[in-house]
């Protein structure tokens, strides 16, 4: 192993799997939406799984925070809101690109813009 190795596992600049997690969420996947949205309010559309992800590293502070003012589940019917945008953060599952389709098809989508 190397010095520079040895002393970073040692402390310094070291952070948890969970804030790297929070941190690559928050800023990475959320705050990069400001640049595709004029919308101050988002709708943020997950799954099972990535609900798991999120509520084990970030807060609901955090998330509204950052712009977000509804979290919804995929699966579960939910009222048109068309002006608000969506973020989805699902997995690229055959049955969750057919979820995500069906609410961008239709003469009345469910949001203003997805990103």
């Amino acid at each position: 192993m190397s010095m520079d190795s040895d002393t970073s596992s040692q402390g310094g600049d070291h952070r948890s799997f969970r804030q790297i997690t929070r941190d690559r969420l928050l800023f990475e996947m959320l705050r990069s939406t400001r640049k595709h949205s004029k919308s101050t309010w988002k709708v943020l559309i997950m799954d099972k799984l990535t609900v798991k992800i999120i509520s084990c590293s970030c807060k609901m502070a955090d998330i509204t925070e950052e712009g977000v003012s509804l979290v919804e589940d995929l699966y579960k019917r939910r009222q048109p809101l068309p002006s608000l945008d969506a973020i989805y953060f699902i997995q690229p599952t055959k049955e969750n690109i057919g979820m995500f389709l069906n609410d961008m098809s239709g003469r009345n989508p469910l949001y203003k813009k997805y990103v």
